[in-house]
């Protein structure tokens, strides 16, 4: 009778394991925690003298090839979103899963704000950088669990299997526990991805993906915690119970075979449109993409008043370089930003003014402002900024050292010219779909300047001095492209023209008032009669204005003889003038100054509006040809 005894005892065994398997829901898993594991232990205890038929139990005793991987079961995951399904709702531990997938949400959420409010991708990166940036997708996808841990549940526990382990618990709960996963790591890795775009250090990028995966590893930590009860004991319970040891056996997933593939595809889909995204904005960089095309620049007051130009000293007044200067080439991974023509920011006549520019230079390791004509000994940089790696000139801090016979300081002011709202425009014009402010022309005000920052009052369209009692007026000029009239401008400011008043004036004299990007000053001459120029040299002569390289315009030409105070005003009002007189050594780089205002008051101003523009000033046939567009 004792092998009909073993044979009993060996079926009840294995009937027990498979019921217990089977089926288990919150009331098993108390019974089982209770007795549930001493009855099976009791059940498989050995017989008849201490041995039992095993054979068949042991894998290892089967025959197969070594180097087969063994099937290993899926168990739920320890962690608080298993929670979801596995507690009733409004109990303590599903209210804590709740609270830790909050916080995560949250947290995820508002660091996701943060990067799209900054939302600046840097001009371009050095190669340490760039190279950190790759490693650290890969290394985000590794760390990432969420997306292949819920996608995994969803391919090998269907409904059937599901319901099968647990009767009484909701499916739809666990594919919406298995959802959030989902949500989680594509939150994790949208942040990444953001981070990763506006990085400019090594370390910023190693640290701010750690801190992003501790968040995304706050249910894994709040599992342990309760788990080994420091959070009390139901949720402990919760987190020991003997589901988390039921076993899924991977079944057929009764899907469509592309569906399958998506899914155990979706991994490496994430890769490549990491690597896809990485790779714009690395061209991009590397093209210039992300660097302004053009910028306004203001040097201050600086004067090197024995410049040298060629084998001749002259006084420069680096104002006179102020105005636009637009991306033309790269340096070093750099955009070099050429100066532009004062009356309309396009590309100086080359045979009338060669252009200034501002770029890096990689053996000082800082942006430099140079010209091919004007040095200092053997160095080309007249001004040079700090010590800087920085790919975006915008980023550069203000103060550079500046050459004026010896080293000095000065404070540079750039800023980009796009415009990416009507706010960028001074809320004086509309900016455009291609970044460019178009400024309000109508009405009782028109507005210039590339950020629609300069006024000019209908009223001051004619001014009046109170030496002369001169009369000046507003130029108006034809655009070239589109055929419309715009107010004739140097350096961002109206030009106005002599209309009466000044003794011994004939036809064909320019007498203008002109601003200079610090100073406005007047200027008087015949170019026929005192330059012998030609009227098609003039007209070329006035569209490649610079104050510095233009005759008779420059602060060391004796034809100049009037200036006011450095002003940034937007017209020649409500700034004191003085007349030029003595030049030398004495006096300073502009000569003898004596003030033009009544009474030498200081303050007072020498010029007034006066009324509208005149329709048709003095010598207007002359003018006319001066501003008719080049051809």
């Amino acid at each position: 009778m004792a092998p009909d005894k073993d044979d009993s005892s060996t079926v009840r065994l294995r009937s027990i394991y498979v019921s217990t398997a089977a089926s288990v829901d919150d009331g098993d898993a108390e019974s089982q925690q209770r007795g549930g594991l001493n009855g099976i232990e009791r059940a498989a205890a050995p017989q008849d003298n201490g041995h039992y038929d095993d054979t068949k139990e042991n894998p290892s005793d089967e025959e197969g090839d070594p180097d087969e991987p063994i099937p290993e079961p899926l168990q739920l995951p320890e962690s608080t979103h298993t929670l979801f399904f596995t507690q009733p709702v409004g109990s303590i531990p599903f209210l804590f899963a709740l609270g830790i997938a909050a916080i995560s949400v949250t947290s995820l959420a508002m660091a996701l704000f943060n990067n799209l409010e900054d939302n600046e991708i840097p001009a371009n990166v050095t190669v340490p950088v760039r190279i950190a940036q790759y490693l650290a997708i890969f290394i985000a996808l590794l760390m990432e669990e969420e997306i292949p841990t819920g996608i995994h549940l969803l391919r090998i526990i269907p409904r059937q299997s599901f319901k099968a382990r647990f009767p009484r618990k909701s499916y739809n709960r666990f594919v919406g526990s298995a959802l959030l996963r989902i949500v989680l790591g594509y939150l994790f890795l949208v942040n990444v991805g953001l981070i990763l775009a506006q990085a400019t250090g090594v370390l910023d990028i190693f640290y701010d993906v750690l801190a992003l995966q501790f968040i995304s590893e706050l249910d894994d930590i709040g599992f342990s915690l309760a788990k080994i009860d420091v959070l009390g004991r139901r949720l402990k319970r919760a987190c020991t119970a003997r589901l988390f040891q039921c076993e899924f056996e991977k079944s057929k997933f009764r899907r469509s075979k592309k569906a399958s593939i998506f899914l155990k595809s979706l991994y490496f889909m994430n890769l490549a449109g990491f690597l896809a995204g990485m790779i714009v904005i690395s061209v991009r960089q590397e093209n210039g993409y992300y660097q302004c095309n053009e910028i306004s620049v203001d040097f201050g007051d600086a004067v090197w008043e024995d410049a040298l130009v060629g084998d001749t000293e002259r006084v420069l007044v680096f104002s006179t370089f102020n105005g636009v200067y637009a991306k033309n080439g790269t340096q070093a991974g750099r955009p070099i930003y050429v100066e532009m023509r004062k009356v309309d920011r396009k590309p100086f006549d080359r045979e009338f003014v060669i252009p200034a520019e501002i770029k890096y230079d990689d053996g000082l390791g800082a942006w430099i402002f140079m010209h091919p004509d004007i040095r200092k000994s053997e160095k080309e940089e007249l001004l040079r900024s700090e010590d800087t790696a920085e790919y975006d000139l915008l980023n550069v801090g203000s103060q550079w050292r500046i050459w004026i016979s010896r080293i000095a300081t000065t404070t540079l002011t750039y800023t980009c010219n796009e415009c990416n709202e009507n706010s960028d425009c001074n809320l004086n014009g509309v900016c455009t779909d291609e970044g460019e402010c178009v400024c309000d022309a109508g009405g009782k005000t028109q507005y210039m300047g590339t950020h629609c920052e300069v006024k000019l009052k209908n009223d001051c369209g004619t001014i009046v001095d109170e030496l002369y009692n001169a009369t000046f007026t507003t130029l108006m000029v034809q655009d070239e492209e589109t055929g419309v009239e715009t107010i004739f401008e140097e350096y961002n400011r109206p030009v106005y023209s002599h209309v009466e008043g000044l003794p011994n004036k004939t036809e064909g004299d320019i007498d203008w008032l002109v601003y200079t990007g610090r100073r406005w000053i007047y200027v008087g001459f015949n170019p026929v009669r005192d330059y012998n120029a030609t009227i098609e040299d003039v007209i070329a002569a006035t569209w490649n204005y610079h104050t510095f390289w233009s005759p008779g315009f420059s602060f060391d030409s004796p034809s100049l003889q009037f200036l006011s105070d450095p002003t940034t005003g937007d017209i020649p009002t409500g700034v004191d003038w003085y007349a030029i007189g003595e030049r030398g050594t004495q006096f300073g780089p502009f000569g003898a100054l004596y003030p033009l205002q009544k009474d030498g008051q200081v303050g007072r101003g020498l010029f007034r509006c006066a009324g509208p523009r005149y329709e048709s000033p003095a010598n207007s046939t002359f003018t006319r040809m001066l501003l008719s567009p080049e051809q």
